[in-house]
């Protein structure tokens, strides 16, 4: 009985890494396929003073800063040459108890010709706070209907208001968010994931909606904005979910992509990524009642996409266990248990040599292993309460 109960478990643990990898980004082909999703145009302004002025939708900028002083500059003057009516958008800058000349250098910068017309507020922390405090400060701040949170390191192309614009015209619409792009990219392993990504949100957005948002660009109604745990990991994965909450749909819109500036090194990423792993398995358990029919499509993407990615780690980690307990009772599991042996131990071989994989697909594979190694760790911090709670430069 025992025996049975295993291979059962087993199967059906083998069967959720194959649906959530290949079965699940085919059914969302599958569907997306079947529905119209044209995108409203985005207008063409060209810094030019017109009638459509006085009714574009108005935004109040969010920008959380802990220790930018090598961007803030290049960020500020970025928003200064957006593309929009002046009078119709604000900057709220939020200096987060940092150590550095982060508020120094954005005082100066407003004070330049560039950005002299910028409508702007910025508000200095005594202490570091964490992002989630600063952020509800800076929206309760906010003077404007529609918020945009943006990074710092993460430069706005100059049509991305304009975009918002079109976007919010449909009133069904409660966030967008933008595409999201590297200067320095990353690995081909890394490049292909990202694809893969972005194909996923395209596909969710067009069916319901995206499942969260990139932190670099994304905007909400202020009316749909919902203040979220202190402690919370991933804020732009949150606060865009109690928008479907609430009944909105949320857009992605790759046409405008934030672009990354800052390159982080080998140390920074793994701290990284070991922060969105935990951020992950904690919107998991935050955002159980999206499992809820009610929710339609988006309790199915949820299901298929975020809570399973967050599971992933642990469950190829049951299937490599529980393999190793089925080797005595057929061959097969000798087979299988001898493929995964092979599979992470070639990888971890090519990490320790630092050999870089020829083909693209094993240099993906070699990715999707790391990720989810690393995702263990993550969670199994968050769950043992070793993740720190306030932000910190990574």
């Amino acid at each position: 009985m025992i025996n049975l109960a295993m291979i059962i478990l087993f199967g059906v643990a083998i069967f959720l890494v194959i649906y959530h990898h290949i079965a699940y980004p085919i059914l969302l082909r599958f569907i997306a396929s079947m529905k119209e999703g044209d995108s409203p145009s985005i207008k063409a302004r060209k810094y030019m003073k017109g009638e459509d002025n006085s009714f574009v939708n108005r935004f109040s900028i969010v920008i959380p800063a802990y220790n930018e002083a090598a961007y803030i500059a290049e960020k500020i003057r970025n928003l200064g040459f957006l593309d929009y009516p002046n009078d119709k958008f604000e900057l709220i800058l939020l200096c987060d108890g940092c150590s550095d000349e982060t508020y120094e250098i954005a005082s100066e910068t407003l004070l330049e010709l560039s950005c002299e017309d910028l409508n702007y507020q910025v508000i200095e922390f005594e202490k570091n706070s964490g992002k989630v405090a600063v952020l509800k400060e800076g929206v309760k701040r906010a003077k404007f209907e529609n918020i945009v949170f943006s990074d710092v390191s993460a430069l706005l192309p100059i049509n991305s208001l304009l975009m918002l614009d079109s976007q919010f015209e449909n009133k069904t619409i409660g966030a967008v968010s933008g595409g999201y792009r590297f200067v320095h990219k990353g690995s081909l392993g890394e490049q292909k994931y990202w694809q893969y990504q972005r194909k996923l949100r395209e596909r969710e957005s067009s069916i319901a909606s995206v499942l969260g948002a990139h932190g670099a660009f994304y905007a909400i109604r202020k009316s749909c904005y919902e203040d979220i745990p202190a402690h919370t990991i991933n804020d732009d994965f949150l606060i865009p979910m109690n928008v479907i909450k609430q009944g909105y749909r949320v857009i992605y819109d790759a046409r405008v992509s934030a672009i990354e500036l800052e390159q982080v090194d080998l140390e920074q990423d793994m701290k990284r990524r070991l922060r969105i792993a935990a951020g992950n398995f904690q919107q998991m358990l935050m955002l159980l009642p999206i499992l809820n029919p009610k929710y339609g499509w988006n309790a199915i993407n949820f299901a298929s996409g975020k809570a399973l990615r967050a599971l992933m780690p642990f469950l190829l980690l049951f299937i490599f266990i529980c393999n190793a307990y089925l080797i005595t009772i057929n061959d097969y599991f000798l087979v299988t248990f001898a493929a995964q042996i092979l599979l992470y131990g070639g990888v971890f071989l090519l990490n320790i040599s630092r050999c870089v994989p020829k083909t693209g697909a094993l240099k993906l594979v070699c990715y999707l292993v790391n990720g989810y190694w690393v995702a263990l760790i993550g969670s199994t911090k968050y769950v043992l309460g070793l993740q720190e709670k306030i932000w910190s430069k990574i």
